[in-house]
């Protein structure tokens, strides 16, 4: 570990002008961000909207109070769960003083909601497209006014009719609204775009899509160039566009709508929505953090004790090991929120006096605390972390664990700053500028994200009545061009795309389909909760304390009212594992510099080796492939029947010839560039899954793209 002094800034709050009117919510003064969306959805005006105010400013109610007061059915995308969860909570209590709130149908719609209440509400239903059809059609029918709250999983299963079940309901909703859009990956901005933007295209006839609303940080220039020049849309961003022109004459035009402010110093018609935070910065690489603060008496004996804590770390197994650790002090009211410890989350929020989870409160899950603790891996995550200091005036405190290279460049400049309570802008623009960017090659767009809108239209085209696909498939082509062929200076024409289409096959179009991608899970019983769910192979086999079983011996082991849901998540599984915490071993210590869990190594066998091989790394594809082993160091129990039921799981592998840091380093793949372990016999090699294999496959191709001389090279793959 560094024995560099931490070193602090002083940010300023920030703070939001209040403007008076008749604003369709009980006892609320709105903010000037609130007033343009109201303004736009109620004067009806067409577009595409972002709202970028600041984390705490009320983003939810700048969209909620419209939709409510106009009736507008509106679909609303939430990256987690867990955030669907707390906003159903959210929305119920804003409801009460909406106008119109009283006629409003909110659903809830995940994967678990489908497999359990709606499943038991539906019994006649016998897929999740049933029950999903269903229940838009009891609500709609209802003529009240719908607020569908989703993940983005489900709303492009939806959009791209993949369930069984053709659910033309989709095509009812007038509003659209996606939260936290900054924080999607490439793969994922691109499907949701397109598919937004074909609906919004889409004859009103057929699909009521008008409005489109991102709530997200500032855009960054490539999202806004897609924002801009790819949306049919007119674009608005909500900070920069006044609707409302009436003079206020409680609020002088001279005067500023967003506020810095130091402490004690918030005007009175402003309302805080982040504090003024003294905030220390110490490096610690990715997945270090946790040892980093058990290593710290400062962390230990005298942080913890000043407040109300919430600790954001990057895995569950830091989580575990700052957890454990915790509850074995004599520090009282220690809680944990993660993937495995997702339930009593409300309770856990009121009543906790430490907080230790990872990304499952960075976004969006109210909470209030006194500090917090933090590892920010890039920039997106430093900032929306340190924004979880949020809705409060008083001054507060932060200590964040970022990357050595980052440490190094923020200490040159502290000094800079003594003294002084920075504007939060020119710090994030400061911070941001130093970061490493690690995002995914622009050549996935074209490489992939084309070929996926290609395959969609064509599904499309195939579906419609002869006379209409003629003029689906133009459409379809010159949405194509605008979302993804701006940037490539050969220029692809729709023959070219055609070729691509064919080279990459059934298979690998159907993981594209999907927003995520598939991974490789298995069932999960977790015995410290008591609960069902589906995990990530990889991490369980790395970090936890799991044993695998036969359906019949998991079955005996589970309360029987369990037993419901393992055959309704199955079907998307590989195995029955049981979870008794996390994998500990002798090294495993707060004295260990990183907790590397098991051993876990793949083995190249039958079709990936094969691709291995065979194939040279110029013309090498992703592949899916069939028969994929594991080795463990030390074993789980049961390793062979998960081996067993591995064999003919289908899983997207990209192999490459390397050691793992190697081609991390090669690739400027950064650590949540996820590849492993591959036993080969030729050498060193290493594999990566899903969509982590499509992202690496472009950066090669990238490499080799820049040595070749023709594209045909490159349309090859």
């Amino acid at each position: 570990m560094s024995d560099h002094n931490p070193v602090s800034f002083q940010l300023a709050g920030l703070g939001l002008r209040m403007y008076p009117g008749e604003y369709p919510v009980n006892d609320v003064t709105p903010h000037k961000h609130q007033w343009a969306l109201h303004d736009a959805l109620t004067d009806r005006l067409p577009g595409l909207f972002v709202d970028d105010a600041p984390t705490g400013a009320g983003k939810t109610l700048a969209w909620l109070a419209p939709v409510v007061s106009e009736g507008l059915h509106t679909v609303a995308a939430y990256p987690t769960n867990a955030l669907i969860e707390d906003q159903v909570r959210n929305i119920d209590e804003k409801l009460e003083d909406i106008d119109g709130g009283d006629n409003v149908r909110v659903l809830a719609v995940t994967s678990e909601t489908l497999q359990n209440e709606h499943a038991e509400r539906f019994p006649s239903a016998n897929s999740n497209g049933e029950r999903l059809r269903d229940l838009l059609k009891v609500a709609f029918d209802s003529r009240e006014t719908v607020i569908l709250l989703t993940n983005p999983d489900i709303f492009v299963l939806l959009r791209r009719e993949i369930y069984r079940e053709r659910i033309d309901a989709i095509s009812r909703f007038e509003v659209a609204v996606v939260d936290e859009f900054h924080r999607a990956t490439r793969k994922e901005r691109n499907t949701m775009l397109f598919l937004l933007d074909e609906m919004y295209e889409t004859d009103e006839a057929i699909c009521r899509l008008n409005h489109l609303v991102f709530l997200s940080a500032t855009p960054e220039k490539e999202l806004e160039r897609q924002f801009e020049e790819a949306m049919g849309a007119p674009y608005y961003r909500v900070s920069e566009v006044d609707w409302r022109q009436m003079p206020l004459p409680e609020v002088p035009d001279t005067e500023e709508s967003v506020i810095a402010f130091a402490p004690d110093e918030l005007p009175s018609n402003c309302r805080a929505v982040l504090p003024p935070v003294d905030l220390t910065i110490t490096p610690a690489p990715t997945f270090e953090t946790a040892t980093a603060i058990l290593n710290s008496e400062d962390v230990l004996h005298d942080r913890l004790r000043d407040g109300r804590t919430v600790m954001m770390l990057d895995g569950v197994h830091e989580v575990d090991r700052v957890y454990n650790s915790l509850t074995q002090s004599d520090l009282a009211g220690t809680v944990r929120i993660d993937g495995f410890h997702r339930e009593n989350v409300r309770e856990k929020l009121d009543s906790f006096e430490t907080l230790v989870s990872n990304s499952a409160v960075e976004v969006g899950v109210d909470f209030d605390t006194e500090q917090i603790i933090f590892s920010g891996h890039d920039a997106a995550s430093f900032f929306q972390r340190l924004g979880r200091l949020r809705t409060r005036p008083n001054r507060s405190t932060a200590y964040a664990y970022v990357p050595p290279y980052l440490f190094d460049a923020l200490e040159s400049i502290a000094d800079t700053y003594t003294g002084q309570w920075i504007d939060r802008a020119t710090f994030e623009e400061q911070v941001s500028s130093e970061y490493i960017d690690a995002s995914t090659p622009e050549s996935f767009d074209w490489r992939y994200s084309a070929v996926e809108a290609y395959d969609h239209v064509e599904n499309r085209a195939k579906s419609a009545p002869s006379d209409d696909q003629p003029a689906i498939r133009e459409a379809g082509w010159k949405r194509i061009e605008r979302h993804f062929f701006y940037s490539h200076e050969k220029g692809l024409t729709e023959s070219d795309l055609k070729r691509l289409h064919d080279v990459a096959g059934t298979p690998l179009l159907d993981s594209l389909q999907t927003y995520r991608g598939d991974s490789i899970q298995t069932v999960v019983y977790n015995s410290q909760s008591q609960t069902i769910q589906t995990y990530s192979i990889p991490h369980l086999l790395r970090h936890g304390d799991v044993s695998f079983h036969s359906k019949d011996e998991f079955l005996s082991i589970l309360p029987e009212q369990l037993h419901d849901q393992v055959s309704r998540l199955e079907p998307y599984s590989s195995g029955y594992c049981l979870y008794q915490g996390g994998y500990e071993d002798e090294t495993d210590t707060a004295d260990k510099e990183e907790s590397t869990g098991r051993l876990v190594t793949y083995k190249a066998t039958g079709e990936l080796y094969s691709l291995l091989n065979d194939v040279s790394r110029d013309i090498r594809t992703p592949k899916v492939c069939t028969g994929l082993e594991i080795e463990i160091e030390p074993s789980v129990s049961g390793l062979d029947l998960l081996k067993k039921s591995l064999s003919d799981t289908e899983v997207l592998c990209y192999p490459l010839e390397g050691h793992v840091s190697q081609i991390q380093n090669q690739y400027s793949l950064g650590p949540f560039g996820f590849i492993y372990p591959l036993y080969y016999t030729e050498g060193d090699a290493a594999v990566a899954f899903s969509h982590d294999a499509l992202y690496l496959h472009c950066r090669v191709q990238d490499r080799i793209e820049a040595e070749s001389n023709t594209i045909d090279e490159v349309l090859d793959f």
